[in-house]
């Protein structure tokens, strides 16, 4: 890597620059937040004696990095400078405890970072000729085809109604809504992400769709209306979408290494665990690992990879490099 840091060039008067420039105050803004202390620079956990923090934290991030990222024109779009930013928010909220200062912080700046972030252009360009270009990402367009029309299917259910817009919790007067649900989906905002190109694969497609299902359930009582529903949607959209992700595969069954998506949505969801429950996951995970963990593998090594693990195990299947 070159010493010099080489700023990108960009058209005056452009989408690119114009955005630029929205995603840079933003950070700005962030910075000079009292509560940003702890996210300027990255976390120097040798110094710390925080030796639990490489192995729980795969995806160190800080708003520093954030903003030489986005002054060397790493981002090609809105959407990757926004997933950087909020990996910062993620990354302390799974290592930290659930009401410590730096928790807090975090789930403070989180909110004012999604609040500005409404102002800025969904998958705009962040370099010239970037941007969604509604193409579909990695999809093919038979693949895009076939999601397009599935989801048109889905969101004419009759019990799809309730799912096509984002949960309104402040006019439902659900306060609790937005700290038990941390990636709230619905299926509107995924049909927005369709056409807009932000989906890489069937695969990602398929875990934002899920999530709507997930969360209805995780919040609504078990057997209530909205919890069967969501249940009940779920089965349909797995029965639909499964030949659809095999077709996606590459043709074999054998595990394969996990994609960025599948990680990504992994550290999404840990998200939803308190630190002390996320130790306890772990630790079940080393515990259970230990009959499948083929003969000469190390379980240290088995450990560090346990987050990926458990992802791959709810799917029938281990991997192991």
């Amino acid at each position: 890597m070159s010493g010099k840091n080489k700023k990108q060039k960009l058209a005056p008067g452009g989408d690119a620059e114009r955005l630029n420039k929205q995603c840079l105050a933003i950070v700005k803004q962030l910075q000079r937040n009292p509560q940003a202390q702890w996210f300027l620079e990255p976390v120097d956990w040798k110094a710390l004696k925080l030796h639990q923090y490489p192995k729980m934290i795969k995806n160190p991030m800080d708003l520093g990095t954030v903003e030489k990222k986005l002054a060397d024109g790493k981002y090609d779009t809105t959407d990757d400078f926004r997933r950087d930013v909020d990996q910062i928010w993620q990354n302390a909220h799974i290592f930290n405890q659930d009401g410590s200062d730096i928790y807090d912080s975090a789930t403070l700046l989180q909110n004012v970072f999604a609040e500005k972030m409404k102002d800025v252009d969904p998958g705009g360009p962040l370099k010239e000729g970037g941007g969604s270009s509604g193409g579909g990402g990695g999809m093919t367009a038979e693949e895009l085809a076939t999601c397009k029309d599935w989801l048109k299917t889905l969101k004419k259910h009759k019990d799809a109604y309730m799912f096509l817009e984002p949960v309104n919790w402040k006019a439902l007067n659900i306060p609790d809504y937005p700290t038990i649900i941390k990636r709230p989906m619905d299926l509107g905002t995924v049909s927005k992400r369709l056409e807009s190109g932000q989906y890489s694969s069937v695969n990602s497609m398929y875990s934002d769709v899920d999530l709507v299902w997930s969360n209805a359930m995780a919040y609504n009582q078990d057997e209530s209306d909205i919890y069967i529903i969501a249940r009940d949607l779920k089965a349909l959209n797995d029965k639909k979408m499964q030949p659809m992700l095999g077709s996606a595969r590459s043709g074999s069954d054998e595990p394969k290494e996990l994609t960025f998506d599948m990680k990504r949505e992994l550290n999404e969801n840990s998200n939803q665990l308190s630190s002390k429950d996320l130790y306890g996951m772990v630790g079940i995970v080393e515990v259970s690992f230990a009959p499948w963990v083929p003969h000469g593998v190390p379980l240290q090594r088995v450990f560090n990879r346990a987050h990926a693990s458990v992802f791959v195990r709810s799917r029938g299947a281990f991997a192991f490099d």
